[in-house]
């Protein structure tokens, strides 16, 4: 049996080169007219075309190996790509139908219960199948699973292992190939092919290759399994990390109640803004942050402060003055929120550098930072407050207009101008 490509591509020549000299042979006997050799040309002759078809078979047996050597290389690279399990299922069935010249194939995977279940069902032309059409393979599934041992027949019709399963005999399954992918000694899940017309085309020969493609499969489907979970994990991760943001802007709304629905609603103007001003998908995940935590360092003004009625004093207004500084210090040692830092430590620069903590002048603020005042005034303008009403919002549009320069980016509001419809 011929082991790797390059033997074959070696025999192959071999032929090739032994019958392009036989055939020079016979050319010079025959050119030779002498009765005597006449008799053996018809001979080197049957010889010529017995090599040719040894070089086909050659050719043949190499093309296989090249495609059972493709296929297996394909499952080695999945199982070190970051594919999704759909994916992933998808690649295996379509290389082992195109490995075995299956007919249809399907996929069982084991589930958390430890029943096993379809999970691709797959046919020529990489086709998705209905499932019900394999409820006829059920049995040789469960044998295999039962056993950890792969089956393979090249003619189930005849076959004495399937007496007495009706299905078999009543959809006329002849060859069929089904393996256990098995992960550490234990089983994750089989894959099944069959042919319902030709009879022969697995081989017991091939039982080596199918163990090595099922050992590779089954490593790649848990990695997609395992990144699967990890993506999963951490998109819970994110809703909780998103719900205790919005608790914490909720608590602190409870204490300042003229402030109550502000920060929903200036979160949602300040997304909207940045997506006009081009900001991408990844940036406003931390500018929504930043924007919900805007006050957050409020939580360390003291109550007398900060629900006081009337007019602060100077020395009050410089205790105040410092919930930027107090946001920083609670939000930077969580690495998670870096990011979103920006706003709730800067959002009370100004682009005339008359702002504070740190008197910060046009771009050396954050972007997010020039963002959000905008929004953040145009809300606390256009909503009621206990100690008056709101005012107009074209009113509120010029003030915002007549401050770009001094508090706002010049750029920051030409964006807002625009926007039409600011209702929340």
């Amino acid at each position: 049996m011929i082991k790797n490509p390059s033997e074959a591509e070696t025999i192959q020549r071999g032929f090739q080169e032994i019958n392009t000299l036989l055939m020079t042979v016979i050319d010079g006997l025959v050119r030779s007219g002498s009765p005597a050799v006449s008799t053996a040309v018809p001979d080197l002759r049957r010889a010529s075309q017995f090599l040719v078809r040894l070089e086909q078979s050659i050719g043949n047996q190499l093309a296989v190996k090249q495609s059972q050597l493709g296929a297996l290389m394909n499952i080695g690279q999945m199982v070190n790509s970051s594919l999704g399990l759909k994916r992933v299922l998808e690649e295996v069935m379509d290389s082992l139908v195109a490995l075995m010249r299956a007919e249809r194939g399907f996929l069982m995977l084991r589930e958390p219960g430890g029943e096993l279940s379809v999970r691709i069902a797959r046919g020529l032309d990489q086709v998705n199948l209905d499932q019900d059409e394999f409820k006829v393979s059920k049995t040789v599934v469960h044998r295999v699973a039962e056993s950890g041992e792969p089956i393979l027949t090249t003619n189930a019709q005849q076959d004495p292992r399937f007496d007495g399963q009706v299905s078999i005999a009543a959809y006329h399954l002849r060859s069929i190939l089904c393996v256990p992918l098995i992960l550490k000694d234990e089983l994750i899940g089989v894959v099944y092919v069959d042919n319902r017309a030709r009879v022969g085309l697995f081989q017991e020969a091939d039982l080596e290759l199918i163990s090595a493609f099922a050992d590779q499969a089954a490593v790649a489907i848990n990695s997609a399994r395992l990144f699967e979970n990890l993506q999963k994990s951490h998109r819970e991760l994110e809703k909780a990390y998103e719900a205790t943001l919005e608790g914490w802007a909720k608590a602190l709304e409870l204490r300042d109640k003229e402030t109550e629905g502000h920060t929903q609603r200036v979160t949602r103007l300040t997304e909207r803004l940045a997506r006009a001003m081009g900001i991408n998908d990844e940036m406003l995940v931390h500018i929504k942050r930043g924007a919900l935590l805007h006050d957050i360092g409020k939580m360390g003004i003291p109550d007398s402060i900060l629900l006081k009625n009337g007019p602060l004093s100077s020395e009050e207004r410089l205790i105040m003055e410092k919930h930027p500084l107090y946001a920083y210090e609670m939000l930077s040692p969580i690495e998670f929120l870096l990011p979103a830092l920006e706003i709730p430590y800067c959002h009370h620069e100004k682009w005339d550098g008359s702002g504070y903590p740190r008197g910060l002048r046009g771009e050396e603020i954050p972007l997010a930072a020039r963002i959000f005042p905008v929004m953040d005034v145009w809300d606390a303008l256009t909503s009621d407050r206990p100690y008056r009403g709101a005012l107009p919002q074209a009113e509120v549009r010029q003030k915002i207009k007549d401050d770009a320069g001094r508090h706002f980016d010049p750029r920051v509001v030409e964006v807002f101008m625009e926007l039409k419809d600011l209702s929340v």
